[in-house]
C-alpha cells in the first residue's frame, strides 16, 4: 500500500505537469478589471489584460480545491468549458458592501488577477458567495487578445532577494512593496525591507518554512514621507495610493490603486503581496489573496504575521469586538474561514482536534487550555466561535494549533 501511494505521489506532479505545458505557455496573463456594485447589484468590467514573460506559480495546483475567500474566478476553455485555472480570493467590495451609503450608491474597486498564459481561446467566469456562503455566477469575460498588450522590460521593477529557499514555481514568493519612502531614505528603506522579511521567520510555523519560502523587496519611492489619513499626517498621496482611515476606520491601512501596485510589481515573482508603511502609527489590514499591510514597529513582528495571516491563509479576527461596524460575517450561516465557526455546519473546520471529553460550546476556563469551540469571534460576542482561548489571530500570543495548521496547509499548496 505504501509503494503503491509513493508511486502516486510521484506520478501527480509529472502528469498535472504535462497538464500545464498542454494549455499554457511559460507566461503570466494579468487582467485589470473593475469590480463595482452596490447592496443587490454586481459587476465586473474589463480595463486591459497584459502578458508577462513568466509565470512564477505553480504548475501543479492549478484548480483552487480551497473554497477560501468571497469570490472565484475561473478561466475556462471556450471551446469545451473545460476549467483549466481557478483561484479564491476576497477584495474591498465586500467591505464596501456593508457601508450604509452602498444602499444607494456604486463602488467601484480596482482588481488585479494573475492567470498562466493560455495556449487555447478561453474566457474567464466570476463568481461571488450568496446569503447562503454557495459561489453565484456573476459575470463572464472572453480574453480578446487584439486588446493584449505586452509588459516592457524597461518598466520592470527593481527586485532586492531578502531570502531566498528555491524556485519561484515551487516556493511560497512574498514581495514587500515599500510605500511612503523618498529617495532620501533610501538606506532606512533598505534597512526597513531586512528587518520585516526577517519578521515573517519570527514566529511559527513559519519560522520552521525557511526552506519553503522566498521574500523579495521592490525599490520604489514616494515624492512625500509617510502615509496619508492621519490627522497627524502631512503626507498627502503616495504613487500606490496607500492610506489610513480606509472606510472610516482610523486604523484601517489600505490602497484602492491596485493597478498601480501590481505595475510598481511588474517583473517580479509573487504569490503575495506585504505593503510596508514608512509610518510608526499603529495600522494594518489584510485581505484573502489580495494583499496585507503594516505600520513601522521594530519592536514586534504582530501586526505583520496577523494581517499575513489574513492575506495569505483566509484566517479570520477571532477577537469579538473592534473599532470597525463592517458586520462581513452573519451568525445565521457557516463562515467560509476555516478558524470560526457559528456551528450551523461545524463538520471539516477543526472538529478532528478536539478531546472527545471537550465541550463544545467550551468553557474559557483553565481546565480548558487546549483546542475547543469557545465563543466570541470575528466581532461577534454571541454565536460565533474561535478554536483556541487566545491566538495570534486575537491577540499577540502564538498561532493556536488551528490556524498553525491552516498556515502549513497553504504554505505546501503553494510549493506543491
Amino acid at each position: 500500500m505504501k509503494k503503491a501511494f509513493f508511486f502516486f505521489a510521484i506520478l501527480m506532479p509529472i502528469v498535472c505537469s504535462a497538464q500545464f505545458d498542454k494549455y499554457f505557455e511559460n507566461a503570466a496573463l494579468r487582467m485589470d478589471y473593475s469590480h463595482s456594485g452596490r447592496v443587490g447589484i454586481e459587476y465586473f468590467t474589463l480595463e486591459r489584460f497584459l502578458k508577462i514573460p513568466e509565470w512564477a506559480g505553480s504548475k501543479v495546483n492549478l484548480i483552487d480545491t480551497l473554497s477560501l475567500g468571497v469570490h472565484k474566478v475561473e478561466m475556462r476553455e471556450k471551446a469545451t468549458g473545460k476549467l483549466l485555472f481557478s483561484k479564491g480570493y476576497c477584495s474591498l467590495m465586500e467591505e464596501w458592501l456593508t457601508m450604509p451609503e452602498a444602499k444607494n450608491s456604486c463602488g467601484n474597486f480596482q482588481e488585479v488577477m494573475l492567470f498562466p498564459f493560455p495556449k487555447v481561446d478561453v474566457e474567464f467566469w466570476f463568481f461571488t458567495r450568496d446569503e447562503k456562503n454557495e459561489y453565484k455566477l456573476i459575470s463572464k469575460i472572453d480574453f480578446d487578445k487584439s486588446v493584449l498588450e505586452e509588459a516592457k522590460k524597461e518598466e520592470f521593477a527593481k527586485t532586492i532577494t531578502l531570502h531566498k529557499a528555491g524556485k519561484s514555481n515551487k516556493c511560497l514568493d512574498i514581495a514587500i512593496v515599500p510605500a511612503g519612502y523618498t529617495e532620501q531614505e533610501k538606506e532606512k528603506m533598505y534597512k526597513d525591507l531586512e528587518m520585516y522579511a526577517g519578521y515573517f521567520f519570527s514566529k511559527p510555523p513559519f519560522s520552521e518554512a525557511k526552506d519553503k519560502i522566498n521574500i523579495i523587496g521592490i525599490e520604489r519611492f514616494d515624492t512625500e514621507s509617510g502615509l496619508p489619513g492621519l490627522k497627524t499626517s502631512t503626507a498627502t498621496s503616495n504613487g500606490i495610493g496607500v492610506h489610513y482611515n480606509t472606510f472610516g476606520s482610523e486604523r484601517y491601512v489600505m490602497t484602492e490603486q491596485l493597478w498601480a501596485l501590481h505595475d510598481a510589481l511588474l517583473g517580479a515573482s509573487y504569490d503575495q503581496i506585504v505593503i510596508l508603511c514608512n509610518s510608526e502609527v499603529y495600522g494594518g489590514g489584510g485581505i484573502y489573496n489580495f494583499y496585507a499591510t503594516t505600520y513601522l514597529n521594530p519592536q514586534n513582528s504582530f501586526v505583520l504575521i496577523h494581517e499575513f495571516g489574513h492575506s495569505f491563509a483566509g484566517l479570520a479576527d477571532e477577537y469579538s469586538s473592534n473599532d470597525s461596524d463592517a458586520g462581513l460575517v452573519s451568525v445565521e450561516t457557516e463562515p467560509w474561514e476555516r478558524n470560526i465557526t457559528s456551528l450551523k455546519n461545524f463538520k471539516g473546520k477543526w472538529e478532528d482536534m478536539i478531546d472527545k471529553s471537550t465541550p463544545v460550546p467550551t468553557p474559557c476556563t483553565k481546565e480548558y487550555e487546549k483546542v475547543g469551540v469557545f465563543e466570541g469571534a470575528a466581532y461577534q460576542q454571541k454565536g460565533m466561535y474561535r478554536p483556541y482561548q487566545d491566538c495570534l489571530m486575537r491577540s499577540d500570543k502564538p498561532f493556536c494549533p488551528v490556524c498553525s495548521r491552516e498556515i502549513e496547509r497553504m504554505i505546501e499548496y503553494h510549493c506543491r
